[in-house]
């Protein structure tokens, strides 16, 4: 299998988006009633790691992964007891959708600070590279649970308050 560069931003981005999902699941996410302060912003982490955060896009995953905690809550199921399935993951995902630009840019300061701490800048610049060397593309996929376990050290309490405070509103708007 021949390695190029638009597969491994794809292999990048699904590896840490799962590895995300599997560090977060293993947390326990007390979501309902709880309103919590929002948290002090993570220190910004080197200007490569940012750049190759934002580049790539990979941050994204903040709403998608949002759903997913949200969608395994007293609170959503109390939503789609009220609306139903359809109209509870709707309102719900326009909750997380509308407070995303809230949370993004702290969000990818986290990831950003997590990839600084595993990748030196050189090598975040060899990921990079049009068709980065398999020693490179190995590396990066061999730290991918550190990095997604210092994300959720990082950024547990931000996807904390994101979704307490989407699944707050969405709730709102599903009361009669």
């Amino acid at each position: 299998m021949e390695y190029c560069r638009s597969t491994a931003m794809t292999m990048m981005k699904a590896s840490l988006g799962l590895t995300l999902v599997g560090v977060m699941a293993l947390q326990s996410v007390a979501l309902a009633g709880e309103t919590a302060p929002a948290p002090a912003p993570a220190p910004v982490a080197g200007d490569s790691a940012l750049t190759f955060v934002q580049e790539r896009h990979l941050g994204e995953s903040l709403g998608w992964l949002g759903y997913q905690v949200a969608s395994h809550t007293v609170t959503f199921a109390t939503i789609v007891e009220t609306v139903g399935r359809t109209k509870a993951q709707e309102i719900v995902q326009d909750e997380l959708q509308s407070l995303q630009p809230q949370y993004q840019q702290e969000w990818d300061r986290n990831l950003a600070a997590a990839y600084a701490a595993s990748f030196s800048p050189e090598e975040l610049k060899a990921l990079d590279a049009a068709d980065p060397a398999p020693d490179v593309a190995n590396t990066f996929r061999n730290k991918q649970r550190d990095v997604g376990a210092d994300m959720k050290d990082r950024s547990s309490e931000l996807l904390k308050v994101y979704v307490s405070t989407a699944l707050d509103n969405a709730l709102k708007k599903a009361k009669p």
